[in-house]
């Protein structure tokens, strides 16, 4: 999956950018420091791999270049922390628009360019919606610990549909959230501000496994991980005053709704991998 000369520059690096950042924002309890981490993290691990041109050459790349305005969306939220702040989530339907624009015309169709960046813009707002009434129950620690797990997830069955340098990229931006998760315990407003930065992120992964590779993410593949980030809501209706329960009751939501998925989707590559002969180029088609 990764080769180990990547582990450094996919995992380890966005790992300690991200914890140096975010652990000088615990320390001076400023929550807008939580999504500059989890932003400067992942792009660490993507220029370790390679910076893309701009504009880029593969549509997938235009993953990077977003990453600098979704990271300010996200310091802007925990710095002004209005309650309409949910609605930046949206900023997932233009992540979606920007990836897929390249293939219009021919692979996709301007009907299915507008409909995805719809169901993206929607869903992204919805599901950072439902984190903002999560967040006081479950604490940031969780939200982000939430959405760690869905990036993961995501990068392992954007792999398994072969488009592995954008899974590659999706493992960078889940080990950028490890530290955040740490440090952001109960910081008010940072669970919010850091979905702001990954909910659109984690779009452009599954715009990418979808429609730049076949067979590409399934339907019901892309419409679970969209969705998973939200399960964080079954831990903030536990009663009690204990938010640590609560905190991982949701994570665990979300990690059970996404292994679903991952899990099969994954098994299916290896068997599929283990079964092609290497010395047969076109072994995979007969």
């Amino acid at each position: 999956m990764i080769a180990p000369s990547e582990l450094l520059r996919v995992i380890l690096a966005p790992v300690i950018v991200s914890a140096v950042v975010a652990g000088l924002g615990r320390w001076r309890k400023s929550a807008w420091a939580m999504p500059l981490a989890a932003g400067a993290g992942f792009l660490t691990g993507y220029a370790l791999i390679g910076v893309p041109r701009l504009p880029p050459r593969d549509g997938t790349d235009w993953l990077f270049w977003l990453a600098f305005p979704l990271t300010v969306l996200g310091i802007v939220d925990a710095l002004v922390g209005k309650r309409w702040g949910w609605s930046l989530g949206a900023a997932a339907g233009a992540v979606a628009w920007v990836i897929l624009a390249p293939l219009v015309p021919g692979a996709v169709t301007r009907l299915e360019l507008v409909s995805a960046a719809l169901a993206f813009a929607l869903a992204g707002a919805a599901v950072t919606f439902c984190i903002q009434l999560a967040e006081p129950r479950v604490a940031a620690a969780a939200v982000v610990a939430g959405l760690c797990v869905a990036l993961g997830a995501t990068a392992v069955v954007v792999m398994s549909s072969n488009l592995r340098i954008v899974g590659v990229y999706g493992i960078a931006a889940s080990a950028a959230l490890g530290p955040v998760a740490v440090f952001a315990g109960t910081l008010s407003r940072s669970g919010r501000a850091v979905a702001i930065v990954c909910i659109p992120l984690l779009a452009g992964l599954l715009v990418g496994g979808r429609y730049y590779t076949e067979p590409g993410v399934s339907g019901l593949n892309l419409v679970t991980l969209r969705a998973a980030p939200a399960l964080l809501l079954l831990g903030a209706v536990i009663p009690g005053n204990k938010d640590w329960v609560r905190g991982i009751v949701a994570a665990l939501a979300v990690a059970t709704a996404v292994s679903v998925v991952t899990a099969p989707t994954a098994m299916a590559a290896k068997k599929t991998a283990e079964t092609v002969d290497v010395d047969d180029p076109y072994a995979s088609y007969k």
